[in-house]
């Protein structure tokens, strides 16, 4: 078994990673980084795994990963919450002499009121240890990067300040992913399902999609709108609800929402 990320060694889906690898007991070699999200979604084997970021509680959707499930008929075995600890790092001690901070896109706005607080300018760049490693590489005294500490050790780079996001208790969202044809069985029970659909052109039709859920005593803990892909300005609506598939209230919502819909086509119980 296989399980690939996006990027570098100790990038937060490393991280991730790593604890879905201990789960499962897979060799570290078998850990893969990928250059990019849509590799990660190219490797379609049924002995493998993806482990994708979705959402983080203070940046919202990664909405590049999100789009996917639109494309491909695959399903998420688990669920994964992973607390973010954004730390400045550079190859000098020095942080006042800092000018440029390089890091994913997502990290730099999780982290901007330290930025702006410290007149600190925002470099976008492809991964947060990507970025570790690039400064480590560079004797520029007045660039740093925000990355994980584990990057920061890699790297042999020094940690000038940690949990610098501005968010207590970021969190970011993992799903992990596979081929409806992988038979690997996680310890984990399931206790939320994901579903995707497109509502009927009618008066008032993602209203009465959304009753079905009030109806049955259903609680949504996410509801967000998705292009849809096919036609200009036309959308479908991604719905995440704690409960277990199979539940008769479950069945009921479903039953009445189908009613409502164009398409109804991907659900996840994880």
């Amino acid at each position: 078994m296989k399980v690939f990320f996006q990027w570098e060694k100790w990038a937060y889906s490393h991280i991730a990673s790593e604890i879905i690898s201990k789960e499962l007991w897979i060799w570290a070699e078998n850990i893969i980084g990928l250059e990019n999200f849509s590799k990660v979604w190219g490797m379609i084997d049924d002995n493998s795994i993806w482990v994708l970021p979705i959402e983080n509680s203070y940046a919202g959707s990664i909405h590049e990963n999100m789009y996917k499930f639109l494309r491909y008929d695959y399903k998420v075995i688990w669920e994964l919450n992973l607390d973010i600890r954004h730390c400045l790092m550079s190859k000098w001690s020095d942080m006042s002499k800092i000018k440029k901070v390089y890091s994913h896109q997502q990290a730099l706005s999780q982290c901007y009121n330290f930025l702006s607080e410290h007149s600190m300018e925002a470099v976008p760049y492809f991964d947060t240890a990507t970025a570790a490693k690039m400064v480590s590489e560079n004797d520029d005294d007045t660039m740093a990067a925000i990355a994980s500490v584990e990057a920061a050790k890699l790297y042999g780079l020094n940690i000038l300040e940690e949990w610098i996001q501005d968010q207590i208790g970021n969190t970011t969202r993992f799903f992990i992913v596979a081929t409806k044809e992988n038979k690997i069985k996680l310890t984990q029970k399931s206790d939320k399902i994901t579903i995707i659909f497109e509502a009927q052109n009618i008066p008032a039709s993602l209203y009465k999609c959304l009753w079905a859920f009030a109806t049955n005593d259903l609680n949504l803990s996410k509801i967000e709108s998705l292009p849809s892909l096919k036609d200009p300005f036309s959308y479908m609506f991604w719905l995440d609800l704690k409960w277990k598939l199979g539940d008769v209230k479950v069945e009921n919502a479903l039953k009445e929402l189908k009613f409502f819909t164009k398409d109804y086509f991907i659900i996840w119980e994880y």
